[in-house]
């Protein structure tokens, strides 16, 4: 989905009459949203070509380039990014291999989305198909529809040529359709067994010579082998050069004195030889159990349908069967090397061999076992089926099981429920709840999580479990939307999220939970931007939430679930549906949700939503937050942790900070007492050596000198002393709490002050801010720095300056930091 929609349909907003609003119209529409029967057929139904907003743009889907088809890699290329690309993908990487310039092939270049086009129309939904023959038409067809001069139609069909050498042989291309996840999968298959299968005909063959070679030896010793007609048989024609007879003498000695193998083993041996050499390679790679949807894939010979009303237990059946026939053939390798390295021990390995099943495979020898998936329907799965599937989840069988899921509809509802009538049964985390199996939501219109999740299954030796949403519609003859525009709706509307669970990935949920594939995977609902033209003919642009109730408007089926609000309707109680679902209980109650739709004019609507379609997205949101939480992403307990260690480390520095103001109040009040001991000390000082007698009179005190002056000094005979009572009357100095101050041992180093003035503010050795020049900035910027300040150790005091502007304002934001 683009994040901007252009306005290329015309689309309009109808302008609305506020002078003619109409409380009855309201009170219908609120009635429809409560289900009265009554309200329904008193409303418009929306038309069935009318779209969700935001998905107006895609109507003509043969104009935009989109992900599909797909170019498929033949194999061998054990580059798993490539096994699967678009062809736009794929054209501009080899275009930029022989022309990097962009006027380089300057014709193809631009006929690039024309190729693409005509590819996508002649593929359909039949399946793949090979890639080089139909590109060839598609050359042809272009050039025949250019209708270029001779220069050019020789550059173009130069460059054409080069563009089809980048395609190699065996590569395929592949349209969207209904068959895509099960064409898919067989191409992961293709590329993970093909070599697994080569190296054990090669591993078969080489034990195969090996225990041949034993028996050799071992016929070798035997008298007969030694007989004169048998030694020149085996030599053949160079037996006239010497006397077999002799030789014969010769080696019955030798053998007079060897060692014939026991009777156990050659029988063993004879048997692993007999074994691997009835070995036949299948061709056939999986077993689908079950209904096979898609044109051409049960007729493959890579393919065997194998037909059942109960999937997962029949698959169950299938693999035991197969693995059986593997137990055979794997214990007859493991034998065959434990004998050609004469390392076999009946005390050990007859009793491990008489008990070889598939549980004493190793990993190597699971991936090489057929590959057996149960293709089950949703509603079974959910229904009677339930009982199976849930055994085949726990049972440690390497068996798939996959179904395609309806996006909108509840796979456990009964046969006379609604999709909305009860919560929705979530097959992903019932698949979840069962731990070791690897479950993987995928969609079908991305076809990277869709292989990841395949290959991840496939790795992995494990049960799976896939569920695949491909964008059908239900009830439509022409569909209105392209598919696979439905089914990327269907992913960004929190109907059908990608998740990826992998339990060898880890024993925690954020290990092993993949949540990356989904949009604004942070939010509710993906935010998009709508651009329209309003009544007055101006382009404006809104933000629209793609919610549940959005892609419901996609099925006609739902659509019952949907009224047209009139466009004159203006009231504050019409609501988005999704600030109606953040709303309190108290305007849910009065208020009716709608969701912008357009219709095939493209004129902008709004469309009222039942309730129950309301409570089928709470409930889809409710399972969006269940996944973002196993995910990582928005998880609460995360969260509250988080917010837990804050307050923590809010009070922490709140208590030293208390500390540090009370530990600095004391050294205050110390300084002011030792202060005031020292002057009255000296006042004390001062008056017992002054003459007090002419106070009497009412004179000043004298203080006597000393009688003998200081060599080069006139010596007085007096010296009137200050008045004492003056000096005593001297106001003792006050320190002032007015100056600004920062409370260094507080600091959090959040640079915060250092923004605002470096010149003012400065770090210490242990990076905590000081105040280093008060002058160097104004008394505002030590306002700003103390309401910014995280710790808030900043302490602005009075300002300096009386004449700065604002103070009257500045001094009462200071007035909470001082």
């Amino acid at each position: 989905m683009n994040s901007v929609l252009e306005s290329k349909n015309g689309i309009q907003q109808a302008e609305g009459d506020t002078t003619s609003e109409s409380k009855g119209t309201l009170r219908l529409l609120r009635r429809f949203h409560f289900g009265e029967p009554a309200a329904v057929g008193k409303t418009t139904r929306p038309a069935p070509t009318v779209l969700p907003a935001l998905l107006n743009a895609y109507r003509d889907a043969s104009v935009i380039r989109y992900q599909y088809p797909l170019y498929l890699a033949p194999v061998g290329d054990r580059d798993v990014a490539k096994l699967a690309r678009p062809i736009s993908e794929f054209f501009g990487a080899a275009l930029q291999t022989f022309a990097p310039g962009e006027e380089d092939a300057r014709i193809l270049r631009d006929n690039l989305p024309w190729l693409e086009r005509y590819l996508k129309d002649a593929l359909g939904d039949a399946g793949p198909s090979d890639a080089a023959d139909l590109f060839a038409q598609a050359a042809a067809a272009m050039q025949a529809e250019l209708d270029l001069n001779e220069s050019a139609r020789e550059k173009l069909q130069s460059d054409l040529g080069q563009l089809a050498d980048a395609i190699a042989k065996g590569g395929q291309f592949l349209g969207y359709g209904p068959g895509v996840p099960l064409h898919l999968l067989l191409h992961a298959i293709r590329h993970r067994d093909s070599q697994r299968r080569a190296q054990l005909r090669e591993r078969i063959d080489n034990h195969v010579h090996g225990l041949e070679a034993l028996l050799d030896v071992e016929k070798s010793k035997s008298a007969e082998a030694n007989e004169p007609g048998n030694i020149q048989s085996s030599v053949g024609l160079g037996s006239r050069y010497f006397n077999s007879g002799a030789l014969s003498g010769m080696l019955e000695q030798r053998a007079a004195g060897s060692v014939e193998m026991s009777t156990a083993r050659r029988v063993r041996i004879e048997a692993a030889l007999g074994t691997l050499q009835a070995w036949q390679d299948d061709a056939v790679i999986v077993r689908f159990v079950g209904r096979v949807e898609g044109p051409g894939i049960s007729v493959l010979p890579e393919v065997h349908v194998v037909d059942s009303d109960d999937p997962c237990t029949t698959a169950a059946e299938v693999f035991e069967q197969d693995a059986a026939e593997f137990a055979t053939l794997f214990a007859a390798l493991r034998i065959a090397a434990l004998e050609i390295d004469s390392s076999y021990d009946p005390a050990i390995h007859d009793s491990w061999f008489a008990n070889f099943d598939w549980q004493s495979f190793s990993d190597d020898e699971l991936q090489l076992v057929t590959r057996v998936f149960a293709l089950v329907s949703a509603a079974q799965l959910a229904g009677d089926g339930l009982p199976s599937f849930s055994r085949m989840l726990g049972s440690r069988l390497p068996v798939h099981v996959l179904t395609s899921v309806r996006a909108y509809d509840n796979p456990g509802a009964r046969p006379d429920e609604g999709p909305f009538d009860a919560y929705r049964f979530e097959l992903g985390y019932f698949g979840v709840g069962h731990r070791q199996a690897v479950v993987a939501q995928t969609s079908a219109a991305r076809h990277d999580d869709l292989l990841a999740g395949f290959l991840c299954a496939l790795d992995s030796n494990r049960t799976s479990l896939h569920l695949i949403n491909r964008g059908t519609q239900s009830r439509v003859e022409k569909p209105v939307l392209d598919p696979w525009f439905v089914a990327s709706a269907a992913l960004e509307s929190r109907a059908h999220p990608f998740v990826l669970v992998n339990p060898d990935a880890g024993d925690h949920a954020a290990e092993r939970v993949s949540f990356g594939g989904n949009p604004q995977a942070d939010s509710d609902w993906p935010v998009e931007k709508l651009e329209y033209r309003d009544a007055a003919g101006d382009t404006t642009e809104m933000e629209l939430a793609f919610t549940f109730a959005d892609y419901a408007l996609l099925m006609p089926a739902l659509h019952d679930h949907f009224r047209v609000i009139p466009a004159d309707l203006v009231s504050e109680d019409l609501l988005p549906i999704d600030q109606y679902l953040d709303a309190d209980d108290e305007i849910v109650d009065r208020a009716v949700p709608f969701v912008w739709a357009i219709d095939a004019e493209g004129v902008l609507l709004r469309l009222a939503v039942s309730r129950a379609l309301v409570f089928a997205c709470r409930d889809r949101l409710n399972y969006w937050h269940t996944l973002q939480e196993l995910a990582g992403v928005q998880n609460f307990y995360v969260e509250e942790a988080i917010d837990r260690i804050i307050e923590e480390q809010r009070i922490a520095i709140e208590a030293e900070r208390d500390q540090l103001q009370k530990d600095h109040e004391e050294a205050l009040e110390s300084v002011r007492t030792e202060a005031a001991g020292e002057a009255m000390g000296q006042l004390v000082d001062f008056l017992m050596g002054a003459d007090l007698s002419g106070m009497v009179a009412g004179g000043s005190p004298v203080v006597k000198m000393p009688a003998t002056a200081p060599a080069g000094t006139e010596a007085p005979v007096e010296a009137e002393a200050e008045p004492a009572v003056e000096a005593a009357g001297e106001p003792e100095e006050e320190l002032s709490f007015d100056e600004p101050w920062l409370d260094t041992a507080a600091c959090t180093t959040c640079d915060d002050c250092i923004s605002i003035n470096k010149m003012m503010f400065a770090y210490n050795e242990d990076k905590q801010a000081y105040i280093r020049d008060v002058n160097a900035g104004t008394y505002a910027d030590l306002v700003a720095a103390a309401e910014i300040c995280p710790a808030k150790c900043i302490h602005p005091g009075k300002p300096l300056d009386p004449n700065e502007p604002g103070l009257d304002e500045l001094i009462a934001r200071a007035e909470p930091f001082n």
